[in-house]
């Protein structure tokens, strides 16, 4: 695929552009938290796993029509919403996954992030070298590389922070998308055409082992991107796949340097009760190196979501995503 046309809508935000308004930003009230604490109690009644909540037995009123907006926001404005607040201490880390849970059931449906079936991934640093084979990044201090996550949605709620480092680096994918195809278009035509992708370790043994996708699509008039390298790379290993030509290499430098720049990267530090929701087709995320204390040690849970209101995506992230339909239960390790 060539030719997608600049993208005018505000999903293609600069930093700058976040930075002067915080209208992708919600603060909890007291009147929210203490909904929450009703939702919690109730669900608390019917649950036996994580697996079981949904929106009848985590039921919310006002809190929900918030939530409807951060849904309506990730698809259709920023692709960005940060919900500050969340009374970390007033819950046990048992009490916080099913609120967790419940609160994204109102965005979409949360899916499996392991082949163990984890809805919810913790996130801390358990002396894994992510840049080993197995290597993930949920579980290293590693700095992580720029990428998106294998959903409509990625969610990460803080309950505590590192000692130094560890913010979160976001860029807009369609801002990012401009400014290659204004300064070098012929590499911006070289993105929206196919890579190969190779497979992660944990994916079953049938699965064809590469697919091809390109790092920009546009279906139906909705921009999706795909991007992380590493897997692209991988795909080199297998000896029917085409070797990467001179442009492919030069495109995908310049777009990890572009990502880099101020004009595209933000960096947002967590605050412990801090819950980010990122349109995963919009918005590519990285994360600083991090160092924990004995008093901070960075400790997060992330929700892996498919989105309700969820754009039809191009054919070509079937393999990955096992369905291509919006509103479907897709992606996260869906085999």
């Amino acid at each position: 695929m060539t030719g997608i046309d600049y993208i005018r809508d505000r999903s293609a935000w600069e930093p700058a552009d976040l930075k002067q308004s915080l209208d992708w930003q919600y603060r909890l009230s007291s009147q929210d938290i203490i909904e929450l604490k009703r939702a919690l109690t109730e669900c608390q009644k019917f649950i036996t796993g994580l697996r079981d909540i949904n929106r009848d037995n985590f039921p919310l009123n006002d809190l929900s029509d918030t939530l409807n907006w951060v849904g309506q926001s990730l698809e259709n404005d920023r692709g960005i919403v940060v919900i500050k607040g969340l009374p970390i201490e007033q819950f046990t880390k048992e009490e916080l996954r099913i609120l967790y849970v419940g609160i994204g059931n109102y965005v979409g449906m949360p899916l499996k992030q392991s082949t163990q079936g984890e809805i919810i991934q913790d996130v801390y640093d358990q002396g894994e070298n992510l840049y080993a084979n197995s290597g993930r990044g949920t579980n290293s201090s590693n700095r992580l590389p720029w990428h998106t996550d294998r959903c409509d949605v990625v969610s990460l709620l803080c309950l505590n922070k590192s000692e130094v480092g560890g913010e979160s680096k976001l860029a807009s994918l369609t801002n990012v998308y401009n400014k290659i195809k204004q300064e070098r278009p012929e590499l911006a035509d070289v993105l929206c055409s196919p890579f190969c992708h190779g497979r992660a370790p944990f994916e079953r043994d049938d699965a064809q082992p590469w697919y091809e996708l390109p790092v920009f699509t546009q279906y139906e008039g909705k921009f999706a991107s795909r991007y992380l390298r590493r897997f692209i790379e991988i795909a080199q290993e297998y000896r029917d796949v085409p070797r990467f030509s001179d442009l492919q290499v030069a495109a995908l430098d310049y777009l990890d340097a572009r990502l880099d720049q101020v004009d595209v990267c933000l960096d947002l530090p967590f605050e412990k009760g801090d819950i980010q929701f990122l349109n995963n087709f919009t918005v590519c995320h990285s994360r600083n190196e991090y160092q924990d204390s004995e008093q901070h040690a960075r400790f997060l849970f992330r929700l892996w979501l498919a989105a309700y209101r969820g754009r039809n995506l191009d054919p070509a992230f079937k393999p990955l995503y096992g369905a291509t339909k919006g509103g479907e239960n897709r992606g996260g390790i869906w085999f």
